[in-house]
């Protein structure tokens, strides 16, 4: 599944961890604050939740109803 930030950087996460995804991207997960963060804009507002970190495995939730306003382009 495709995860996509409100600036546009994308990552996907894989099914597999019950309950949850394995985030496939360890440049998301801030370890020294335990969150889930965009590299590229620091946006904390993923629609996704921590479940567990533990080593180099992160177990994430997507979180229903939240949802990423599209960006709008004025080309």
């Amino acid at each position: 599944m495709v995860i996509r930030c409100v600036c546009g950087n994308e990552t996907t996460i894989s099914p597999g961890a019950n309950p949850g995804y394995f985030l496939n991207d360890a440049a998301w997960f801030d370890a020294g604050k335990k969150e889930l963060r965009c590299p590229k804009c620091k946006s904390v507002q993923l629609p996704l939740e921590l479940i567990e970190a533990s080593g180099d495995t992160v177990k994430v939730r997507v979180s229903p109803g939240r949802t990423i306003p599209k960006k709008y382009s004025w080309a």
